[in-house]
């Protein structure tokens, strides 16, 4: 049974992914991580979610949360992260990072550390968005340079970062394309439009999960393709299966493109 250690475990999608873990009989929980300081540390986790006791307490220490685990999920802060992989990289640590709004500085981390352990960035660990950015490519592809491309995405009105990690890995998946290449990340609206950007549309409001889109426009037709998250639990348990694939492999930097395989 695979174990394994969540960082942020007192947040939404930490205490989510806590019960899907729970609820699934090939992996179980082997620390649970939250800031220091917290009110909920030596709290039974069973308790935070809801669960009858698990005999597993959650606390403020990263070396405790992550000795026994196998693979350790990140659904924390951008602050936090720095103080997390010091410890990831001294216990020899699979990490699957699903924090968004990190900085260059911190991805350069990550990067450097992916020579040591394996590290799987997924702001979005949707298996449905891993296609989503595969299609969007081989539309981009076969489109051309003749149709406007954008990505419209709308998220709850809590939501920190814009725009979204989501959005970011879209268009940096689009921007390998030669007439879409760019330095920058996707620019806000613009008018009139230059040639050859992508262009990024940021919507916040209600308690929408996670709504992605993107828009082909062309001179005489409009393609959209378009990702809509119905339930938050998806992303834990995307989450979970990137932990289980990355279990055991090599030193080296992932993405949810190689859990599904394409």
């Amino acid at each position: 049974m695979l174990k394994i250690a969540v960082i942020g475990c007192t947040g939404r999608m930490g205490q989510l992914i806590l019960r899907e873990i729970n609820q699934n009989p090939n992996v179980d929980v082997s620390g649970a991580l939250t800031r220091s300081g917290s009110p909920f540390v030596d709290q039974d986790v069973g308790t935070l979610i809801g669960e009858a006791s698990l005999n597993l307490a959650i606390t403020d220490t990263p070396e405790k949360a992550f000795h026994n685990a196998n693979v350790v999920i990140d659904f924390s802060r951008p602050e936090s992260i720095d103080t997390s992989l010091q410890e990831i990289l001294k216990q020899q640590k699979p990490y699957v990072v699903c924090v968004t709004g990190l900085s260059d500085s911190q991805k350069a981390n990550l990067e450097k550390a992916s020579q040591k352990v394996p590290v799987l960035i997924a702001p979005n660990t949707s298996l449905g968005i891993a296609l989503l950015r595969k299609l969007a490519i081989l539309a981009a592809e076969r489109l051309g340079s003749s149709y406007d491309v954008s990505i419209l995405e709308m998220h709850h009105r809590h939501k920190s970062d814009a725009p979204s990690g989501t959005s970011l890995s879209i268009a940096q998946a689009l921007s390998t394309i030669d007439h879409l290449k760019q330095n920058a990340p996707p620019y806000p609206s613009r008018s009139p439009r230059p040639d050859n950007i992508i262009e990024c549309a940021v919507l916040r409001g209600g308690s929408i999960t996670g709504d992605h889109c993107v828009i082909f426009a062309g001179e005489k037709d409009v393609i959209t393709l378009e990702h809509r998250t119905l339930d938050r639990a998806l992303f834990a348990q995307g989450a979970i299966k990137a932990a289980q694939w990355l279990f055991g492999k090599p030193p080296g930097l992932y993405s949810m493109d190689d859990v599904v395989g394409i």
